[in-house]
């Protein structure tokens, strides 16, 4: 795989990552609006629960910003590397 081809597949995993952290975006709301709904039920089991989801949602949601900008960091310098950012002409 030469340098080009390689940074293609970074941005493929780029956009995956990306496309990973808008789903866990949704998961974090989603938990959050079952848990407030819970709470009008008074089904405290379910809020706790719910509770306990948006929690565990949020450390993944907090993981994956972590290893985006990790990785965004690690595609760019590879891409200055090789001379990829310049423009061909």
């Amino acid at each position: 795989m030469d340098n080009r081809e390689k940074l293609e597949k970074m941005d493929r995993a780029l956009r995956m990552m990306q496309d990973l952290r808008h789903s866990q975006v949704a998961m974090v709301e989603k938990s959050s609006k079952l848990q407030m709904d819970a709470m009008e039920f008074n089904f405290s089991e379910m809020e706790k629960n719910m509770g306990d989801l948006f929690s565990r949602y949020n450390e993944s949601l907090d993981l994956i910003d972590a290893e985006l900008e990790r990785f965004e960091i690690k595609r760019n310098q590879f891409e200055q590397k090789h001379g990829l950012d310049k423009v061909e002409e």
